[in-house]
Formats: C-alpha cells, structure tokens, sequence
C-alpha cells in the first residue's frame, strides 16, 4: 500500500467516473422521460433536482468558493443546470404552459369543426341539388329516388321526435 495522496485532478477524475459509472451515458432521452422513470421509481424529480443542487451547492462552497478557489467547470455547469427556478422563470413557464394549452384546445375545436363540416364520406347520404331547377319532366326514376329519399328523411325526423318526447 503507498502513503502517497492522489492529487485533485486525480479525484475528480475517479469522481467523474464513478458518477459515469452510476449514470451511464446519455441516451439523448428528454427531461419528461426522465421524470416519467424517476416518478415510477417513486422518486421525485423536483425534490431530487433541489437535494442535488443544494448538496453540490454545500460542496463548492466548502471547498472552493469559502477558500477563495474557483469551482470546477463541471461543477459549475452541474449548479447552472441545477438551479431552481426563480419566481419570475415559473411565471414564465406558467404562462407559456397555459397559452400552449390554450391552442391545443383551440387546435382540436378548429379541427372538431372542419370535420363536420367537410364533405360526407362517400357512399353515405349526400344531399344532391340536381332535382332542385330542373326544368324538364322528371322520370319514374328520378321520381322514386326522390321519393325514397324524401322517406328515409321523414322517418329519421319522426325518430328524433320520438326520442326527445
């Protein structure tokens, strides 16, 4: 065994890895994935993030900012990522959560609309205003269509009467 103390960079190396090791490599998954599996785990992501940054906050203060050092750039950069929102950053956020849900319900009504008022599918019941001018006499054809159409059209009334009676 060697009495010799591995240098700092020799720490933050080791310290690095063993975090590397914990974590593993990022999958390029987005922060909502990540909260979805830490909630599943019965973890919560918000108090995880504040328990983090307040434990990596204590550990540059302790040793680096209190001795007049400066931090670590991983650590610095864990801090920023870290950082809580302030007041003013979640109003924000509340904000432009609500305008986005705002849209997406004026999306889906917009759509809802344009569905019902788009063309019927064809084979279905289409209302054809050929018979409406036309001046010449009509055939038992067109006569019996008319007539089948104008049944279907009364009894489905007739329906809607009996159902809201």
């Amino acid at each position: 065994m060697s009495n010799v103390k591995p240098n700092r960079s020799q720490k933050d190396a080791e310290f690095v890895k063993r975090l590397d090791a914990l974590i593993g490599a990022p999958d390029g998954r987005d922060k909502s994935a990540l909260d979805e599996d830490l909630r599943e785990c019965g973890i919560d992501p918000n108090q995880l993030r504040k328990v983090a940054y307040d434990r990596i906050r204590s550990i540059a203060t302790q040793k680096y900012t209190s001795l007049g050092k400066d931090c670590p750039p991983q650590m610095q950069e864990a801090l920023r990522q870290l950082r809580p929102p302030t007041p003013e950053e979640e109003e924000l956020t509340k904000r432009s959560q609500a305008a986005s849900t705002v849209q997406t319900l004026l999306s889906s009504i917009k759509a809802g609309v344009t569905s019902v008022l788009a063309n019927p599918v064809p084979g279905g019941a289409t209302f054809a205003p050929a018979f409406r001018n036309k001046q010449e006499e009509l055939t038992q054809k067109d006569r019996d269509l008319l007539n089948s159409q104008q049944s279907e059209l009364d009894s489905g009334q007739d329906k809607k009467r009996q159902e809201n009676d």
